[in-house]
């Protein structure tokens, strides 16, 4: 017993701490199944138990994300009475191949070496300063959105191409610290510029919208103020950070010569640019961007850039826990739960549309995101229950964007985001920097709605 437990459900050591821990879990779903608060059913009750069950499990780390989301999966199966294309509405979309296939072709991208051979010369030749390689950063994430389509990989393939600079120069380590954390920070303001820069958070967001979100109207109502809002980021970052990096030159240690691309690299390049041309262009062409990723994916297996064993970067964890987090919104919408549960947050949003409301939704985010860590997990919540709550005074567009940009870049601990959790546990930044900025990024996520997004998308109509 002992054995299944460390092996498919405990994270570590199933002692008698793991034990506790479980046992404290059970304790307020237990209360909500046996009191059925807000006038809830017993079904209901059941539905809303499972769901706050295994947030705390996804949250706090105590079983492992499989077997916690299957369990719930289970549950919406057997008690819910919720239909089979509104449980599975994720592995039966179409993000969900595509997300499968930006794997396999995000690593052939690592695997081809042509991020690093064409951009390191670059950063040794033009970037002198700590300023100039945040900007640097930033530039990049925007020039690889469609090149390295699956956000985390390319996270970690720049932040990796990055760090192997920062240790050609001659910067103390602490600033490389600093600039390896604005990195990882940069990542997720960027990433609020596009539907398809994540191809996971942003269209499982964009996937509860009662109004289809293409990519061209998410980067029409969210490009230019994440522009604006990349800057004010990267002035607070300077700020914050002033006395590690200003005043100081970047020089290169040691000059490295790069072999010119071989014939299989050459190859490959043409494969990827002509692959990103066609998303670009799929507008014009109408050729479905699922299609072409398997297409380009195929053909770097043919070139040999991609292997067999190339198969095991597909985060199966990830699409598991996507299924079940995709689900809860809809599940609990459909057996009635919803509108209970999240009927009691009704009071606390003023009468009328106005600035002051879309800073309550960004509230009502941000204490979700607190409690619940994953972004993802996050959105799975707060946008279909601001939906019910919001749904008749703003559109559900309103809701995604202000959700997203509520979660997006606002972290006070690395857990709050799975980019810091990567960056903080690779050894590239300390986790006390996520604090000491997250305090800061808290006040400037405010600011943001208020000055820059409300007003912009006023101007924009989005408001009707």
């Amino acid at each position: 017993m002992e054995r299944i437990l460390k092996c498919y459900v405990a994270p570590g050591q199933p002692d008698r701490g793991w034990i506790a821990g479980l046992l404290l879990s059970l304790v307020i779903p237990a209360a909500i199944l046996f009191v059925c608060p807000f006038g809830l059913t017993l079904r209901q009750s059941a539905v809303v138990a499972a769901v706050l069950l295994v947030i705390i499990w996804w949250s706090a780390g105590i079983v492992k994300k499989i077997p916690a989301s299957v369990f719930l999966i289970a549950v919406f199966c057997l008690v819910s009475r919720a239909g089979v294309r509104t449980i599975f509405s994720f592995p039966l979309s179409e993000t969900f191949p595509m997300i499968v296939m930006t794997y396999l072709f995000s690593q052939g991208i690592a695997n081809s070496g042509l991020i690093d051979q064409i951009f390191q010369p670059l950063l040794l030749r033009l970037v002198h300063t700590p300023w100039q390689c945040l900007l640097a950063v930033a530039a990049m994430f925007y020039l690889t959105m469609y090149v390295i389509p699956q956000p985390l990989a390319r996270v970690i393939i720049v932040a990796a191409m990055f760090h192997q600079f920062l240790k050609q120069t001659d910067l103390p380590e602490q600033t490389c610290s600093v600039l390896m954390y604005g990195v990882f920070l940069l990542f997720a303001v960027v990433n609020m510029s596009a539907k398809d820069a994540d191809m996971i958070m942003n269209h499982v967001a964009a996937g509860f919208s009662e109004t289809p979100i293409s990519n061209g109207m998410w980067m029409r109502y969210m490009l230019p103020p994440t522009l604006v809002t990349c800057a004010l980021v990267l002035l607070v970052f300077l700020f914050s950070f002033r006395r590690e990096l200003l005043g100081l030159t970047i020089e290169a240690r040691v000059q490295t010569a790069h072999a010119p691309f071989d014939r299989r690299q050459k190859a490959a390049l043409a494969v990827i640019v002509v692959t990103v041309l066609l998303w670009m262009t799929s507008g014009l062409h109408g050729i479905n961007n699922t299609v072409i990723t398997v297409l380009g994916t195929a053909l770097l297996f043919g070139l040999g850039v991609l292997h067999r064993e190339d198969l095991k970067t597909i985060d199966v964890t990830t699409l598991v826990f996507l299924t079940a987090a995709f689900s809860i919104g809809g599940v609990m919408k459909s057996c009635g739960a919803a509108d209970k549960v999240f009927g009691v947050l009704q009071g606390i949003f003023p009468a009328g549309f106005s600035v002051g409301y879309l800073l309550v939704m960004v509230l009502v985010s941000m204490l979700l995101h607190m409690i619940l860590g994953s972004n993802t997990t996050t959105l799975s919540v707060a946008v279909p229950g601001m939906i019910i709550l919001c749904g008749q005074t703003v559109a559900s567009p309103v809701i995604v964007f202000t959700a997203v940009t509520s979660v997006s870049f606002h972290a006070l601990l690395p857990f709050h985001s799975v980019a810091m959790m990567i960056g903080a546990s690779n050894g590239y930044f300390p986790a006390r920097y996520v604090t000491r900025m997250g305090l800061a990024l808290t006040v400037l996520t405010f600011a943001a709605v208020a000055g820059v997004f409300y007003p912009y998308w006023n101007m924009c109509g989005l408001f009707g």
